[in-house]
């Protein structure tokens, strides 16, 4: 018997990290602040509990995957997760979280467990892993999320807008090694100095389009926009808006679809531009 879950992709617009710290992998108190939105690309696993380890297979290639197996094995011994995903990996689409929650979803389902619980060891699999520091929260809930306050519920706080809105992704560089950019301090910092000032303006209003603003001021404030993004952000600007996707060489963008994936599309090529929705369900069995 196998179980099947998916978890939708996300992409942050703006944040904030914790500093390195005492139980800083395991401590579900910690985590990012930010803003984002889950999207209906992401991963889609298929799991089955039994025999001693893990096998991962990740697009129908068997591999290590750290993130998911620290994920899966609080609940089990050994098993095998299939993964297909939908988006490329270290191109700010949060597929690392998205996979380690649905594998633990699926997994959970399998063994006649509330899935939800799945939750927890995927925030602190990503934390040890510094593949990401909040997405997976956002992924569970879905929608047009405002991470308040880090860590998960009840210390943790995000508030969550349903919002039915296509969006344009497009790839328009090399993947980015989140892992190595979370664990500098100087980095950590600078994002910091830059992510609470927008977290401040943000709010009380949290409005979208607001967001939208502040997320190209995060991109071009912390510099992370590079040469090899820079062509695709000033196409998407001409029929919308939008910003890079936190942390890789990607870009998001909200407006006249079909000119935005005529204009991207001339930029990065037709292959890497994508259009989706907004997921608002969040992560979920599918049978």
């Amino acid at each position: 018997m196998t179980c099947t879950a998916f978890c939708p992709a996300h992409i942050t617009g703006f944040f904030t990290l914790p500093f390195e710290g005492k139980n800083y992998e395991s401590d579900i108190r910690m985590g990012s602040k930010g803003a984002g939105f889950s999207v209906e690309l992401g991963a889609h696993v298929e799991a089955k509990v039994g025999g001693e380890g893990w096998e991962i297979i990740v697009n129908d290639e068997k591999t290590s995957f750290l993130v998911v197996e620290k994920t899966v094995h609080n609940f089990a011994q050994g098993g095998t997760v299939k993964i297909e995903t939908d988006l490329p990996f270290s191109q700010g689409f949060g597929m690392s979280g998205a996979c380690a929650l649905a594998s633990g979803t699926a997994v959970l389902k399998e063994l006649g467990k509330n899935p939800e619980s799945a939750l927890t060891a995927a925030h602190k699999a990503e934390m040890f892993c510094r593949t990401g520091m909040g997405d997976v929260l956002a992924q569970m809930n879905g929608g047009f999320e405002v991470r308040l306050k880090e860590g998960l519920p009840p210390t943790g706080k995000i508030k969550v807008e349903k919002i039915e809105k296509e969006v344009v992704l497009a790839v328009s560089g090399s993947p980015l090694a989140t892992p190595d950019i979370l664990k500098d301090p100087f980095m950590v910092g600078w994002i910091n100095s830059i992510g609470e000032e927008l977290m401040e303006e943000f709010q009380p209003d949290y409005d979208f389009d607001d967001f939208l603003d502040l997320s190209l001021r995060f991109a071009e404030e912390t510099e992370f926009v590079k040469d090899s993004t820079k062509p695709a952000l000033e196409a998407g600007k001409k029929a919308g808006k939008g910003s890079m996707a936190m942390i890789g060489n990607s870009v998001f963008f909200f407006g006249d679809t079909e000119e935005l994936q005529d204009l991207l599309g001339e930029k990065v090529g037709e292959k890497n531009v994508y259009l989706t929705r907004i997921d608002n369900e969040g992560a979920r069995v599918i049978e």
